[in-house]
């Protein structure tokens, strides 16, 4: 049984000090370095992404997999994760089939937004640092991140922010087709969790397994200062009622839907509480990427980041309390 207090302790106050950190440091670089600190406010958040994305967080993959017994019901988060998908999906149909008046960018904005969640910069710290999961159980959320956030962000979302374009929806789809593909073998995340698997038939030595485990550990720590640094740079003005109806469709109807489902079909325990969690995780910041290269609504994104954000402290005890106590 889980009460609210060893959430606070062990979830709470480390994400809240570390992305609190980064949030000081980036108002810290903008209010007192000039030119300089403005500029690389932006540049250093820009830089550590991208090393955690392509070398400190599959380190930390790999190390944690390795000590990871997955468990014959692994195989249900990539299943889970693509019926996310197409929940958020067939929620942002509904809602927008309503409202005809939307622009197109605004549109696609909403949909992605639905449906691509923050699976590993708060995703991965949530579970790792939760009691009743923890590493043992990380495998099932890289699972879900691999195919929910890594395939379904960047290779779906990459559709979808570009379908109609030209007035050639097939050739947007079959570039979005091979982008998946690319990111499939390409991708840092699937890679290390195969290194993962390969290092459980090793015996490490002594020392690269402290090694390992302090890249681990930091590499996470990292990774919400940095989500710290980014939501400092956050500002949103207008209506907020739009963008609040896509959260709610990822952050409530979505992992409940899947909540209520893995519990009909008998899954219980420690994976059903990691699919809800990463089914409900806050607006990723690839849909604020994916909004800038594309020319989709900045504005709509970054209201749906700082809702979610926030959203997320409500959210997180009622999933964890509610999960484990049936």
């Amino acid at each position: 049984m889980t009460d609210l207090s060893s959430i606070v302790t062990s979830v709470y106050l480390p994400i809240v000090a570390a992305v609190g950190s980064g949030m000081i440091f980036s108002k810290l670089l903008v209010s007192y370095g000039g030119a300089w600190g403005e500029s690389n406010s932006r540049r250093i958040p820009a830089f550590l992404a991208q090393f955690l994305l392509r070398i400190g967080i599959p380190i930390g993959i790999a190390n944690f997999v390795r000590s990871t017994e997955l468990s014959a019901s692994a195989w249900i988060a990539p299943i889970t994760a693509s019926l996310a998908i197409a929940l958020g999906l067939l929620c942002s149909a509904y809602i927008l089939g309503t409202k005809s008046s939307i622009l197109a960018a605004t549109r696609r904005s909403f949909q992605l937004s639905s449906y691509v969640g923050n699976t590993s910069f708060i995703g991965f710290p949530v579970v790792l640092l939760l009691p009743q999961l923890g590493p043992s159980y990380f495998g099932v959320a890289v699972l879900y991140d691999i195919f929910g956030t890594v395939l379904g962000g960047y290779g779906l979302g990459a559709w979808i922010a570009t379908r109609g374009d030209n007035g050639d929806t097939r050739s947007s789809w079959r570039s979005a087709m091979i982008k998946t593909t690319q990111l499939l073998y390409k991708n840092p995340s699937l890679l290390a969790f195969g290194a993962g698997l390969l290092l459980k038939l090793v015996e490490l030595p002594e020392t690269i397994n402290t090694i390992l485990s302090v890249i681990a550990w930091g590499s996470i720590m990292l990774a919400l200062l940095t989500m710290g640094m980014r939501i400092q740079q956050l500002s949103g003005s207008g209506s907020f009622q739009l963008p609040l109806k896509a959260v709610l469709i990822k952050m409530v109807a979505v992992p409940l839907f899947i909540g209520a489902l893995l519990t009909a079909t008998g899954f219980a325990g420690p994976e059903r509480l990691i699919l809800v969690l990463q089914a409900g995780m806050p607006c990723a910041f690839a849909t604020l990427v994916l909004a800038e290269n594309f020319n989709l609504d900045r504005a709509f994104t970054v209201q749906t980041l700082i809702i979610s954000n926030l959203i997320l402290l409500l959210t997180l005890p009622i999933w964890v309390l509610s999960l484990t106590s049936w």
